[in-house]
């Protein structure tokens, strides 16, 4: 398989990843993600790891993961993190945010033998993505970065991108093809023609 068949078929399989994924995630209301798209936004990233030392823990149920901002609920989850922890696979969540300063809620209850609301004040520049961390104990937040994500059209449109250059590549590869042959022929025909003439030099 050459390099441009081996990286559509890593296309494919992302863009299969990427729908199985919109498919089956659970995401706030399309009514309430469309007007914050329409808005100054940015993305939050969050990683929640199981509240291993508060009291009356119980690692073998689910915890509810909620997250308010602004006192808007915007993701609501259930989650085993004791079982995610222990296999080394965290718990995250992306989601679209308004920009702004922000006053941050975590809500765990469920796994706790009493709700934990944990709260931290950010500010999500627009276009940025800022990473939030509760790694059993506190919540932190990262530096927010430029984000642009990723987005089933936008797969669509590389997969396009990188076919119409295997086909370009394709051209030129036979392009090259034919004037290789044509010089391998001219410099075939000019030997032979080098060698007649050594020949009827020598008849002479």
């Amino acid at each position: 398989m050459n390099r441009s068949l081996r990286s559509m078929a890593k296309w494919s399989m992302l863009a299969v990843l990427l729908s199985n994924i919109a498919c089956n995630a659970k995401e706030m209301p399309d009514s309430r993600r469309d007007y914050l798209l329409a808005h100054d936004h940015g993305w939050i990233d969050l990683v929640v790891k199981a509240p291993a030392t508060a009291p009356g823990f119980k690692p073998g149920e689910a915890c509810s993961v909620g997250l308010r901002i602004n006192g808007d609920m915007l993701l609501f989850e259930s989650a085993n993190l004791a079982d995610a922890g222990s296999a080394g696979i965290p718990v995250g969540f992306r989601f679209v945010a308004p920009a702004g300063k922000l006053d941050a809620a975590l809500h765990l209850h469920g796994c706790v033998k009493d709700e934990l609301v944990l709260k931290l004040p950010l500010q999500l520049t627009k276009d940025h993505l800022v990473e939030l961390a509760f790694d059993g104990v506190a919540l932190t937040a990262g530096e927010a970065t430029p984000f642009e994500p990723t987005s089933l059209e936008w797969v669509r449109t590389e997969m396009l991108r990188m076919q119409a250059n295997a086909h370009a590549g394709d051209a030129a590869t036979g392009k090259l093809t034919t004037l290789a042959t044509a010089s391998v022929a001219l410099n075939a025909f000019g030997l032979l023609a080098l060698l007649g003439y050594a020949w009827s030099r020598r008849r002479r």
